[in-house]
């Protein structure tokens, strides 16, 4: 099997916002959701988002489970509630190899998102799953987890690094 490259950091792509996936999927947004499965359980991690892979839609793929054989689809997700309480604790990130950051999570979220079919979905996510999907709802919005000073987000911390030029692969969204 050949290796999937990822966008890593400091790539200026990264910080890119990215946009609401329209239905019915096409081909294109089927074979890519194929593709961030494939990516995700090659680099051993448990999520990642489009922009990962170098696209920026509002996908990302989750599979907590030890089995790594259950991989969940989130498409244009949003949490909706969450819990008061929160957990700092240390992320890292397929993204940035080697680098972690100190961040703050909701210990419960409640997400509403559509699945590969087109049909909406409001659940409660708990721990570990609860942390990844707020992870991965970062990088939909730009964000990393190494831009977390004592546990809340600082755009400024990795600033001067993320102004540096890039191979900037751009794939095509249309």
């Amino acid at each position: 099997m050949f290796k999937i490259d990822l966008v890593e950091y400091p790539d200026v792509f990264l910080r890119s916002k990215s946009h609401e996936v329209k239905f019915p999927l096409d081909d294109k947004t089927t074979r890519l959701i194929q593709w961030m499965k494939k990516a995700m359980y090659q680099h051993h991690g448990i999520g990642i988002a489009a922009v990962q892979v170098g696209y920026l839609q509002r996908i990302f793929i989750m599979d907590c489970t030890r089995a790594r054989e259950t991989p969940q689809v989130f498409i244009n997700p949003v949490i909706v509630k969450n819990s008061e309480e929160t957990l700092t604790d240390f992320e890292g990130c397929l993204s940035a190899p080697g680098k972690h950051g100190e961040v703050k999570r909701y210990l419960r979220i409640v997400l509403n998102y559509k699945d590969e079919k087109g049909e909406d979905h409001t659940k409660t996510f708990y721990n570990l799953e609860a942390r990844c999907i707020q992870h991965e709802l970062d990088h939909l919005e730009g964000r990393l987890c190494i831009d977390y000073e004592k546990g809340n987000y600082s755009r400024e911390k990795h600033k001067s690094q993320t102004m540096v030029e890039s191979d900037f692969r751009v794939k095509s969204d249309s």
